[in-house]
């Protein structure tokens, strides 16, 4: 499904985005569900902002199922295997959500990390897939990455005083306050060498992204919202070597391959 040049590209530069991936028709299904976890905010897998409202839905699928479709997409599926060059299953699935006005930023991180060190897995031989549900322009937060920056591994965190004596807790890997964030002078010097790029996008655009990338997004105080589908796979290959802490719905336990949905 991709080229060789694509392919190559994401190796260098650590994502790739393909464009016109899914019609507004298909995007717009799933679009018309996103309200219904406003009914849903008690649930453990509804994350959500101090004001109420909703910043992640982790495992949409076990409220609403048509959501579980989409991780089985061959355009997604097919192209992630060719990427990683290994048969996959899914690890981890989330819809991030930033409402007009209010949607929060997420810090510059590395996913790698909180996977890495939550949940054992040794290896990056993972990659994210990124759904836009919006036309996403600069002033809704989109998604900013430094090329290239995914090539040294695990970097230096930023030292973080006030969770020092902090006990692990979840939603510091959810929130607006990341437990492992990338060190300040690290994120400067990357952005230096190799700029900072604003993921901006159409609806059905689809971005793939490495586990060690940096990557990070602004606030939305724009008056329209920016709803994306984050979808997570790992080799079949590189399964935890630890039994994680964290939940189901965080975490997938079931590591047999992933199959195309017909």
């Amino acid at each position: 499904m991709l080229k060789k040049e694509q392919i190559e590209f994401y190796h260098s530069n650590g994502y790739l985005v393909l464009t016109d991936v899914f019609s507004k028709e298909e995007i717009s299904k799933l679009n018309s569900k996103i309200k219904n976890f406003k009914n849903h905010t008690s649930q453990p897998n509804v994350i959500c902002e101090d004001n109420g409202d909703i910043r992640s839905i982790f495992a949409p699928e076990i409220q609403e199922p048509i959501f579980g479709d989409l991780t089985k997409d061959k355009r997604l599926l097919i192209a992630s295997e060719e990427l990683l060059k290994s048969a996959l299953y899914l690890y981890q699935y989330k819809l991030n959500l930033k409402e007009a006005y209010v949607g929060k930023y997420w810090e510059w991180h590395q996913d790698f990390p909180y996977w890495h060190f939550g949940d054992g897995i040794k290896t990056p031989e993972m990659i994210s897939v990124m759904v836009l549900f919006d036309d996403v322009k600069s002033y809704q937060g989109p998604l900013l990455i430094i090329p290239k920056s995914h090539k040294n591994g695990i970097v230096d965190f930023q030292h973080k005083a006030h969770l020092e004596n902090k006990k692990d807790n979840l939603l510091n890997s959810l929130n607006s306050d990341l437990k492992y964030t990338i060190n300040n002078e690290l994120v400067k010097e990357y952005a230096l060498k190799n700029k900072i790029v604003s993921l901006e996008g159409t609806q059905g655009t689809v971005i793939f992204f490495h586990p060690n990338i940096f990557h990070a997004s602004n606030s939305n105080v724009s008056p329209f919202k920016r709803s994306t589908a984050i979808i997570t796979y790992n080799s079949i290959h590189n399964t935890p070597e630890k039994e994680s802490s964290r939940p189901d719905y965080i975490c997938y336990r079931y590591t047999t391959r992933l199959k195309v949905f017909s």
